[in-house]
């Protein structure tokens, strides 16, 4: 066969196939552009994390003053770009959006110190008003006795480690593209899954308990008529570790 003839003949495969590539390619373009997306809030995510963390540890690990952090860094998510400077009514707009969302689609866990953990450090401390409150001392840290004491069988610290403040922030993200946000979300909101690899419900995927709460929030979204959610959210983390700052 001449190389013509050749090259005709794949130019009329290539016709035939492009009917069912155009799909297929448009969909991975959308979960492309989901993707980016996710990563950006995940950036954002944690740069407020970090904050939320400072926050807490300058304030004994107030977890008001941690959520109020938290918002403040997410509020770039939830401004409104109309083409001017930021004003005054915008950004208390979106400090309103931040600090209601973090309410109710995000959670804000603290990995250390737990409860066992502060119990075995703690001391009572009083101060210049009188007041005297249980707490982690952490003046003069390094020249306290670093021995490890055993809080579990898993677990075992020093009062320096004691005094790192880590916690794990779950933010639920909206997925805003269109066929992207349905597939994702058909992917991660499965419920009636089988764990035996046998079975024909088997899925090897269990949506964690974070994403359970963001899929409920998706849920009550789209019950509320709001034509800007998508109903479908993902789960995002984020982790941040910093040195107490007060007791």
């Amino acid at each position: 066969m001449s190389l013509r003839k050749q090259k005709g003949q794949s130019m009329v495969e290539f016709s035939i196939t492009l009917p069912f590539l155009a799909p297929l390619i448009l969909v991975l373009i959308m979960l492309l552009i989901q993707w980016v997306l996710v990563y950006k809030d995940k950036v954002t995510l944690n740069a407020a994390s970090f904050d939320a963390v400072r926050a807490g540890a300058l304030n004994h690990g107030s977890m008001p003053k941690m959520k109020d952090a938290l918002a403040q860094g997410m509020m770039p998510l939830f401004m409104v770009d109309n083409g001017d400077d930021p004003n005054a009514i915008g950004v208390a707009s979106a400090y309103i959006k931040a600090k209601a969302f973090v309410e109710i689609g995000s959670k804000i866990t603290v990995l250390n110190p737990t409860s066992d953990v502060f119990n075995e450090f703690k001391q009572r401390r009083r101060y210049e008003d009188g007041t005297t409150e249980d707490e982690i001392p952490n003046d003069n840290l390094m020249y306290r006795n670093p021995e490890v004491i055993s809080i579990s069988t898993d677990k075992k610290l020093n009062i320096q480690d004691a005094n790192l403040l880590q916690i794990e922030v779950d933010w639920c993200k909206r997925l805003e593209v269109p066929i992207a946000n349905w597939l994702i979300g058909k992917i991660i909101t499965l419920t009636d899954v089988d764990p035996d690899p046998t079975s024909d419900k088997f899925v090897p995927f269990v949506p964690s308990e974070g994403q359970l709460t963001c899929s409920a929030l998706g849920v009550l979204a789209s019950a509320g008529g709001t034509s800007s959610y998508s109903g479908y959210y993902i789960t995002i983390k984020s982790y941040a570790l910093i040195r107490m700052q007060t007791p």
